[in-house]
């Protein structure tokens, strides 16, 4: 199984919806986050880039448009648990975040490590 949170408004690169991590950056950028609430962002973000391996085409900024999701396991529930901090924060601010839920790979896998894949449309 595969579980994604994202937002109600899409990302014209992959005409797919952003994922949460975009949507409350999206806030903190727009200025519309609290001093603490813009603190707990940058942790939460600061532990996730520790934690959760970055795939390879994020660094070498591809025109690849996928998508990432999480595995369902016992080392991913761990951080799924982590985005409660997230999740707060957009019901704080009445942004819509919806979690999704799909029992096989939701497109074509192009990525994939211990904790998420990365699929593009098929």
């Amino acid at each position: 199984m595969y579980i994604r949170f994202h937002g109600n408004y899409s990302s014209p690169k992959t005409e797919e919806p952003y994922g949460i991590f975009v949507v409350i950056y999206h806030l903190q950028r727009d200025g519309k986050l609290s001093e603490s609430d813009n603190r707990t962002y940058f942790e939460t973000k600061e532990w996730f880039e520790q934690h959760l391996p970055n795939p390879p085409y994020y660094e070498d900024n591809s025109a690849i448009k996928a998508v990432i999701w999480f595995k369902d396991n016992p080392k991913t529930r761990v951080m799924i648990n982590k985005l409660e901090p997230l999740i707060t924060i957009a019901a704080k601010y009445e942004t819509e975040l919806t979690r999704t839920v799909a029992v096989d790979p939701p497109g074509i896998v192009v990525y994939e490590d211990d904790y998420q894949i990365a699929v593009i449309k098929s």
